[in-house]
């Protein structure tokens, strides 16, 4: 059992690593933005789409087929001169302003360098989106997080049942959960 516990544990971790350094490197990010270039790429296009679409979903389709942008669209502000909305994926928000009347269609392109993308993706959450990479992205999360409770858990195990690490354990264990609620408490208090 010993063994089993211990290669699981192990192979636990070599799948989390990648998500832990993703999530570990866009908290950086966050935490000390100044030092990131995180300013998008902003670029302008300029399309005719057919006329008197009167739904944002619609015009965001005709997008996604005629001219391969690819996203989830948000919130819509609805006209009937005008649809304003914005399709959003991770790293990415196109902001779209269609003309009813004529179809001319305002693209503007917000594109994020890679560290602007990784701090779209630490936010990222669910499994509703109709983009199908959020909603794998979102999966993977909820594997990695069950994950890292079984780690945490066979981690205690594996300590105790070596008897000489028992005191180490003991005192790592106390240590961590005293510093992490420690800042859990001192941060709810700041807000």
């Amino acid at each position: 059992m010993y063994r089993l516990l211990r290669d699981t544990h192990l192979l636990l971790g070599l799948f989390c690593c990648l998500f832990l350094l993703m999530y570990g490197v866009s908290s950086v990010q966050m935490a000390h933005n100044r030092w990131f270039n995180n300013r998008p790429t902003v670029t302008e296009t300029n399309v005719t789409l057919p006329s008197q679409i009167a739904d944002a979903r619609v015009v965001g389709r005709q997008l996604m087929e005629q001219f391969g942008l690819r996203g989830e669209v948000g919130q819509a502000r609805v006209s009937p001169a005008q649809i304003v909305f914005t399709m959003v994926r991770p790293g990415t928000v196109y902001q779209v302003e269609y003309n009813a009347g004529t179809g001319a269609t305002r693209i503007r392109d917000n594109h994020a360098n890679f560290i602007g993308m990784l701090n779209r993706i630490h936010h990222a959450n669910g499994l509703w989106h109709e983009y199908w990479l959020q909603n794998a992205w979102g999966a993977l999360v909820g594997i990695v997080s069950s994950a890292l409770i079984l780690i945490g858990l066979s981690g205690i195990y594996l300590w105790f049942k070596l008897h000489k690490e028992r005191v180490t354990g003991i005192i790592l264990l106390v240590v961590s959960l005293g510093y992490s609620m420690t800042l859990m408490i001192l941060n709810r208090m700041a807000w």
